[in-house]
């Protein structure tokens, strides 16, 4: 099984706005994400969001074009 990981991280002291979140989901269904992969996100203190990633797992995405 071949996994991808797809991540966007904030810049140092900032956060992930909207924009950046839509382009990581973007990102991520263009890699081959089904939309079932579990999120992983680091927050701040606050709850506002650092990082985000999802592995997305190659064999599953070329099954799914054929």
């Amino acid at each position: 099984m071949a996994m991808k990981p797809i991540e966007h991280r904030a810049p140092k002291k900032q956060f992930l706005t909207l924009d950046e979140l839509a382009a990581f989901v973007q990102d991520a269904m263009r890699a081959g994400a089904t939309g079932s992969e579990i999120v992983n996100a680091t927050v701040s203190f606050g709850g506002k969001l650092q990082k985000i990633g999802i592995d997305v797992d190659l064999t599953a995405a070329a099954k799914a074009r054929t």
